[in-house]
C-alpha cells in the first residue's frame, strides 16, 4: 500500500470506526473454511496493521485481540463475566 493511500486509510479510521473496521474484516475471514480461527484472527489483525501502519497498530495491538476474542466469544454464545472484566480494566 503506498503511502497516500496508507494516509488516507489511518484518517478514516477513528477511534470510533475501529469497532467497525474489525467487525467488517472478521466477517469477511469468516467464510475462510481452510483457516482455524487462531489463523483468521492473525489474519484480521495482519490487515489492521496494514491499514493502520505499525505505530498506529501497536498502540491498540491489546484492544484489537481483546476484542476479536470478545466478539467471537459473544457469537458463540458465551456467558459474559464483568465481574473479571471490572478486574482487569479501570474503565468501569
Amino acid at each position: 500500500m503506498d503511502i497516500e493511500k496508507r494516509e488516507l486509510v489511518i484518517k478514516t479510521i477513528t477511534e470510533d470506526s475501529i469497532i467497525d473496521t474489525i467487525i467488517k474484516l472478521m466477517e469477511n475471514v469468516e467464510s475462510f473454511i481452510d483457516k482455524n480461527g487462531q489463523q483468521k484472527k492473525h489474519y484480521v489483525m495482519s490487515e489492521l496493521r496494514t491499514m493502520l501502519g505499525i505505530e498506529a497498530y501497536e498502540r491498540y495491538h491489546y484492544f484489537i485481540s481483546s476484542f476479536i476474542d470478545f466478539a467471537v466469544g459473544i457469537s458463540k454464545g458465551k456467558k459474559l463475566n464483568l465481574n473479571n472484566i471490572k478486574k482487569k480494566y479501570c474503565c468501569f
